[in-house]
């Protein structure tokens, strides 16, 4: 059966590894020439740069960052898809990818023989793939269909059928990039929990590529931030994520503020005092203070105090059906407080949208302002929040409206959007 790694054994090794992609070189002679005359900074696209990491079986490393960042690259040279340019990368055991829907799979073949075929393809016998055929099908849910062809198939059978197969393989690395993002909540949540016993029972080490920072911080022990081919962080995965949403923050401001322009958001405590940090149960206001660049036709404002995870509740001036028909070009204020909100302790980000209606958008949403909350870590969340508006212009009047909460149990609860 061959020699297994240690558990101690590192499953995967990184070291210095660099990927070049070259861009726009045409076909034949005539284009490698053209390509060939071109400045290096023109044709050359540094995917990677001088990446290194160490996995090790029960260890589980998430690579966030923007598209194009160079996550995937990353999992194509661990699974042998593709060769560096530099450096070396070096894999033990039985190695699963799961970096394209289908891969693997053969369109004109059913169900039941792409088991069998892709069983064989990520080094499971054709005795072992027979025995497992019934784990396999129950677990993607597909007992139905392994007699159709999979051309047949939709986007999410296809995700289903090939994270069964290489759940069920045993690997002894499993690479996951996005692929579970087409499946429905009840299969992910059921692949979540299957990478987990992988993790946990130091069966496999795992490298998870997802842009839901929920599944990362629940699945990953560690993450690895990539910008442009380079490692901008490493560490302790909520460290990490902290890292990455600051980031995304401080470029929100580059949007487009044809409509609307907003100065100045700060945070009031209950005195009325600009501040950062507030207690558990204080009351507390978002003022904006802002221009309008034009007449804002039913424009409704709305203010979304944001976890590490996600939204957490809003006030929303539609709830209530209560906003102003127009606010005229010029100067304006708002304020939207916010009744003991019972937060628990830990940083918190405030988030302005203005918008008319389900498709248009005066102001895109944008993380304007941030809050300190202290107190006892034991605090329970608190229910529905009320929030009051206020908006300050010439010959606009007063209105109060209502907060709206997320589906969720509690600000701690990790979601994705309202």
């Amino acid at each position: 059966m061959g020699c297994w790694p240690t558990l101690s054994e590192p499953l995967v090794e990184l070291n210095g590894v660099w990927k070049r992609y070259l861009l726009g070189q045409g076909r034949g002679v005539l284009g490698v020439l053209r390509n060939m005359a071109r400045p290096p900074s023109e044709r050359d696209l540094w995917a990677l740069r001088d990446l290194s990491l160490t996995l090790c079986r029960g260890e589980s490393i998430a690579l966030i960052g923007r598209n194009g960042a160079g996550k995937t690259t990353a999992l194509r040279l661990i699974a042998g898809i593709s060769k560096t340019t530099r450096g070396s990368v070096r894999t033990r055991g039985r190695v699963a990818s799961l970096l394209n829907v289908g891969a693997g799979f053969h369109r004109e073949l059913t169900g039941r023989e792409n088991v069998h075929l892709n069983g064989v393809i990520l080094g499971l016998s054709r005795a072992e793939t027979k025995r497992r055929y019934a784990q396999i099908v129950e677990f993607a849910g597909l007992e139905r269909f392994m007699d159709t062809p999979l051309k047949h198939f939709s986007s999410g059978m296809y995700a289903r059928l090939a994270f069964s197969v290489a759940a069920h393989a045993d690997p002894d690395v499993l690479l996951v990039d996005e692929v579970l993002s087409v499946g429905d909540a009840t299969f992910q949540d059921r692949s979540l929990r299957r990478m987990l016993e992988f993790r946990d029972q130091g069966r496999a080490a795992i490298a998870f590529v997802s842009h839901n920072l929920t599944a990362v911080e629940l699945m990953c022990q560690q993450a690895l931030w990539l910008d442009r081919g380079v490692v901008r962080c490493a560490g302790p995965t909520s460290e990490v994520i902290r890292a990455y949403l600051d980031d995304v923050d401080s470029d929100a401001g580059t949007a487009d503020t044809s409509s609307l322009v907003a100065e100045c958001m700060e945070v009031l405590n209950e005195r009325g005092q600009p501040t950062d940090c507030l207690t558990a149960n204080e009351s507390f206001t978002v003022r904006v203070r802002g221009r309008a660049e034009r007449e804002l036709i039913e424009p409704v404002f709305v203010v979304t105090i944001r976890g590490d995870r996600g939204p957490l509740f809003a006030g929303n001036m539609h709830i209530d059906g209560n906003w102003p028909t127009q606010v005229p070009a010029g100067p304006f204020t708002v304020e939207c407080c916010f009744e003991q909100p019972r937060l628990r302790p830990g940083r918190y980000r405030v988030e302005l949208k203005v918008k008319q209606n389900v498709r248009t958008n005066y102001y895109e949403p944008r993380v304007l302002a941030q809050l300190q909350v202290l107190g006892d870590a034991q605090q329970p969340p608190g229910g529905d929040i009320r929030a009051d508006w206020l908006l300050r212009q010439a010959q606009v009047p007063r209105w109060r409206g209502t907060s709206e909460r997320c589906p969720v149990d509690g600000p701690d609860a990790m979601i994705g959007d309202c």
